[in-house]
């Protein structure tokens, strides 16, 4: 918008247009010739007036830059006048007269030139959508008209609109035949109004609009924001598929590690059968199959790790309540047993130790504000020992932490040239498409780390046990029911099955695990719970004023129109189209 006044009538103004007209003439290479023929009358000494013509155009997230060409600014008489061009954000200013002189009363301005990419072109019809005057002078405009030649398309329709912008007020006359048509607006035209023609061309013409290559290459080099917003996701994507996609046996045998066995990357779309799995995975402990699965290690992996310790016996989780009042308080005690932890994974006897710290039993209650530390070292332990048992091609954490930075370091690299678009071009939605895409960005961080061949096989039969736990498949397959469910609760728990498995034990007449005293059979799935949520919130509890980096990664869980139809049926309005603008004077 110009800065500009509302004059209340002439007389207050220092300077009245007399009259405005335009005439344009529709090239056979689809530009416009523009001649504007403005007549002002000064009322106080002037240097001379301003033209501001907006250059481009955004509407519907689509930016179109029209290119102009002045050819000539010169008086009635053709004698030339000194000028100056700048751009004023998505316009480009004229400034005509001379700055060492001044002018009063009755002066002519002939503004010639040629501008291009706004001939629109539809199905049905092409078509010149062009506001003539704009609508921001700081002045009335006593007279506006316009004459369109197109010797190139027959003209077959027109409209026009006069007053209010964004409006349909029709305060203007509409003519046309073969290849002309005159427009005249009925009346003066004030600050905020403008006349607003449409001319519509018969589809069949010689008219030579640009190759579909050249119009791709156009409206990419218009809309360039949009490639920019969209390349830290492109090339992450790149990385991805280069580097974050896990490997495959090109054999279907899922259940033996041979290191000598060709393989190959899995491919986007390559849809797996699901393998029958119905019993625990050897030599994986529940923890690792819940960083396998989803990648992450969380706190229920963490339980699950504790109930599997328990299971081998190397310690026991009794459930104690105490009345205070009349409410019961539920608390967890973990007891050790004298077993010998030398056949435990490194993640496991570190686990087991931070538990107790040199103490036969303690209570969950007391690990909170405590544990927390030791969780960060347990996933750092878990990962190593990923990678060193051929599971993963490197640290998952590692993984995300790079792809984490270098989508970071892109992201920032392309914010300033894409402010740049937005400012310049007055279209926010590649901005806006930039936010977006940093949810798709995370996803691709979050699969980043890459499974061996080996550790995609295990993820896969893992998928096919979470299935059949799910369904309830066991129960048909496994013969000693109770023994199986204490192997295969800890796997429930990292897996999310908990509730599910608890319903399949009821139905069964199953007894909890002996190595979880005091839960009951009639309410297990809510003992379980609290005890899964009790463990969970005690785990991750830092005192106050600690700042502990590592708990945040716990947690339970003016307008172009671009419409179809242009500035026809209804379409149309004062102030759409391309042009427009302004002007004043100085």
């Amino acid at each position: 918008m110009l800065a500009t006044v509302h004059p209340a009538n002439a007389a207050v103004s220092d300077y009245l247009v007399n009259s405005f007209d335009s005439q344009i003439e529709i090239n056979q290479d689809t530009s416009l010739s523009v001649t504007e023929t403005i007549e002002v009358f000064f009322n106080i000494q002037k240097h001379g007036i301003f033209r501001i013509i907006p250059v481009v155009y955004s509407a519907g997230g689509k930016t179109i830059k029209a290119r102009l060409i002045i050819s000539s600014i010169t008086n009635a008489q053709g004698q030339p006048y000194k000028y100056t061009t700048s751009r004023l954000n998505q316009s480009l200013q004229i400034k005509i007269g001379d700055p060492n002189s001044t002018l009063t009363g009755r002066q002519t301005y002939v503004i010639k030139y040629t501008i291009k990419d706004v001939l629109l072109s539809f199905k049905d019809h092409a078509e010149v959508y062009w506001n003539i005057t704009g609508s921001e002078w700081d002045t009335i405009i006593q007279k506006a008209s316009a004459t369109v030649f197109s010797p190139s398309a027959e003209i077959i329709k027109t409209e026009c609109y006069s007053g209010a912008i964004k409006t349909q007020i029709k305060n203007c006359t509409a003519d046309f035949s073969g290849q002309q048509a005159d427009f005249l607006a009925t009346s003066p035209i004030s600050w905020g109004c403008d006349l607003t023609i449409v001319v519509g061309l018969n589809p069949k013409n010689s008219l030579k609009f640009p190759e579909p290559i050249e119009k791709t290459l156009k409206l990419l080099s218009d809309n360039w924001g949009y490639p920019v917003a969209l390349l830290p996701l492109g090339l992450l994507f790149f990385g991805w598929y280069k580097k974050g996609r896990d490997k495959r046996y090109l054999s279907d045998n899922l259940y033996i590690k041979d290191t000598a066995k060709p393989e190959k990357t899995v491919s986007i779309f390559h849809h797996e059968y699901l393998p029958l799995v119905y019993s625990p995975i050897d030599n994986l402990t529940p923890s690792q199959v819940g960083t396998i699965i989803d990648e992450k290690v969380d706190t229920k992996d963490v339980i699950a790790e504790i109930v599997e310790l328990a299971r081998l016996k190397y310690l026991e989780i009794k459930r104690i309540e105490t009345k205070k009042l009349l409410r019961k308080n539920t608390d967890y005690l973990f007891i050790k047993k004298e077993k010998d932890p030398t056949p435990l994974k490194d993640y496991q006897k570190y686990l087991l130790d931070k538990i107790f710290d040199s103490k036969s039993e303690i209570k969950l209650s007391d690990l909170n504000n405590t544990f927390y530390p030791h969780l960060e070292t347990f996933r750092q332990k878990l990962y190593a020992n990923l990678k060193k048992e051929g599971i993963y091609l490197g640290d998952p954490r590692l993984a995300r932490v790079k792809w984490g930075g270098i989508y970071a370091l892109l992201m920032t690299l392309a914010f300033i040239p894409l402010i740049s678009f937005v400012v310049s071009n007055a279209n926010g939605l590649p901005f806006w498409l930039y936010f977006f895409s940093i949810m798709p960005a995370i996803l691709l961080i979050k699969n980043m780390p890459s499974r061996t061949a080996w550790g995609y096989s295990l993820y896969r039969q893992i998928q096919g046990l979470k299935f059949y736990i799910d369904k309830g498949k066991w129960r048909e397959e496994i013969a000693e029911k109770n023994l199986f469910f204490e192997e295969i609760l800890p796997l429930a728990i990292c897996l999310g099955l908990v509730q599910r498995l608890a319903k399949d034990m009821e139905s069964l007449g199953i007894k909890p695990p002996s190595y979880l005293n005091s839960f009951y059979a009639g309410n297990f799935y809510s003992n379980f719970n609290h005890f899964s949520t009790k463990t969970a919130s005690s785990f991750v509890s830092v005192p106050t004023n600690t700042k502990w980096s590592g708990s945040s990664h716990w947690s339970g869980g003016s307008g172009f129109s671009s419409s179809s139809g242009g500035g026809f049926s209804g379409g149309g309005s004062s102030g759409g189209g391309f042009g427009g603008g302004g002007g004043g004077s100085w």
